[in-house]
């Protein structure tokens, strides 16, 4: 399996903007993706990132999000993550962002080494490409103090 070019940070930054609204909810939990990739394994990231908030595995609508308490919002990151990770090799490793954890494990197991290895590879550098837009997102609203919603970078 190649993956081809895909330009991982305009689809971070992209994802990632459905949820400013809630930065400071979610910067924190931000910084720790990657370390727990290392530590814990793609198999724990999957089903950490489908958190009680995701219905079906999906994002919710950021309007929705104000509803849910903020314990509920800091997996907004880790959601980004499994849907960029999705999106640039879901069609050939034929995972996709909605999968339950079950699904993700049978399908995690049956493939070969070096796709495994691929998999966790990307999705640690998905995690500091989410780290670097979250940092930068959260830098310009300490400068211009401005209100979320407008922040532009």
């Amino acid at each position: 399996m190649t993956v081809s070019y895909y330009d991982l940070d305009r689809e971070v930054f992209l994802q990632l903007q459905a949820g400013v609204s809630q930065l400071d909810k979610w910067k924190g939990p931000a910084s720790g993706i990657a370390e727990y990739v290392t530590s814990w394994g793609v198999e724990r990231f999957w089903a950490m990132s489908r958190s009680l908030v995701l219905k079906e595995g999906q994002m919710p609508d950021i309007a929705d999000m104000d509803e849910f308490p903020d314990e509920k919002k800091r997996y907004f990151s880790w959601g980004v993550a499994r849907l960029v990770l999705c999106n640039i090799v879901g069609d050939d490793l034929k995972i996709n962002s909605t999968m339950t954890t079950s699904d993700f494990l049978e399908k995690f197991r049956k493939l070969d080494f070096n796709q495994q290895v691929l998999l966790t590879d990307l999705l640690i550098e998905i995690a500091d490409t989410i780290q670097f837009w979250t940092m930068r997102l959260s830098d310009v609203y300490d400068i211009n103090g401005k209100n979320k919603s407008e922040l532009q970078v």
